[in-house]
């Protein structure tokens, strides 16, 4: 099975379970396999970092010993065969605002908002002590 069938299995059956809920999926499960440039970030135009960028940054940010994970909101598919896209990756972490604006200042994203933009996610982990959201949106 390839990593975009793996993908669209993971989103339906969060999808199933609450039609109207907003659907996160780990970094890994967006990322591998993923060369589509309108998966993320695609209103940049000509600023738009490489998705091997994208990955990069945020799987250095998820490895920090203040963040608890980084997930990546589905917006959407356009067809069976293209990969989901989407528009925010939240970001969990004990540091400051300041501190996520300026970690993910590479991706060029429109705006940084602390807690969960769409509402908090029924797959997204439990927050840990100390821990918060923070949303990256891309128009």
């Amino acid at each position: 099975m390839s990593h975009l069938e793996l993908l669209v299995q993971k989103i339906a059956a969060q999808s199933e379970s609450s039609p109207s809920a907003e659907v996160v999926v780990s970094l890994d499960d967006f990322f591998l396999g993923n060369e589509d440039l309108g998966s993320i970030g695609a209103n940049l135009g000509e600023e738009q970092p490489p998705i091997t960028e994208f990955h990069r940054v945020l799987k250095d940010i998820r490895a920090r010993p203040d963040v608890q994970d980084v997930l990546v909101r589905i917006y959407g598919q356009e067809d069976a065969d293209s990969w989901p896209y989407t528009d925010a990756v939240y970001i969990l972490t004990s540091r400051s605002l300041t501190d996520v604006e300026s970690w993910v200042a590479p991706l060029k994203p429109d705006e940084v908002n602390p807690d969960w933009m769409y509402g908090e996610p029924p797959a997204a982990p439990s927050l840990t002590e100390g821990m918060k959201a923070f949303t990256v949106w891309w128009d």
